[in-house]
């Protein structure tokens, strides 16, 4: 599934995964994982989400679904500038009460910068504080280099005095 996602094969990837589906081999959570990135990276964000809906909807297979193959269709929608639709997953992570990690903010964080939408910052970071998680190099670069984009470079540097005082960069 991962090859023929690289290779922008769908018509393989789905093949290979209704074969699965059709001898019973039960997915695990890389495989899951891999199916969505495939088809999420070759331009159809709607059908990994689709997908994982699929297996939220199933006892057996809801545990596989963790918030690292969620993230995949975030960067999906993300990148195709549906913003909306990386908000709308991403209020749908938490109904179903993903454990998110610094790359899942990150991610959310570079949907922000993306769309130049950067009211939800203070929120993520906020939420980020509340989790125990800590911004990383990524985390701080991603937010500096939109308020430099938008000229903003009092909150910049706002930023980058934050990132000296944070454990991780002192």
């Amino acid at each position: 599934i991962r090859a023929y996602g690289f290779l922008s094969d769908l018509d393989a990837v789905w093949a290979t995964w209704r074969e699965m589906m059709a001898q019973r081999i039960a997915p695990n959570c890389i495989t899951l994982g891999c199916m969505v990135e495939a088809v999420t990276n070759n331009g159809e964000p709607e059908a990994g989400l689709q997908l994982i809906r699929q297996m939220l909807a199933h006892e057996e297979t809801c545990s596989l679904v963790n918030a690292v193959i969620y993230c995949s269709v975030l960067k999906g929608f993300s990148h195709r500038k549906c913003f909306d639709q990386v908000w709308a997953v991403h209020d749908e992570m938490r109904a179903n009460n993903m454990q998110y990690s610094v790359v899942t903010y990150n991610t959310l964080i570079d949907a922000c910068a993306r769309s130049g939408d950067m009211s939800r910052i203070s929120l993520l970071l906020e939420q980020m504080s509340q989790e125990g998680i800590e911004p990383n190099v990524v985390t701080y670069s991603t937010i500096v280099k939109r308020y430099c984009l938008d000229n903003r470079i009092d909150k910049a540097f706002e930023v980058l005095e934050d990132m000296k005082r944070s454990a991780d960069f002192t």
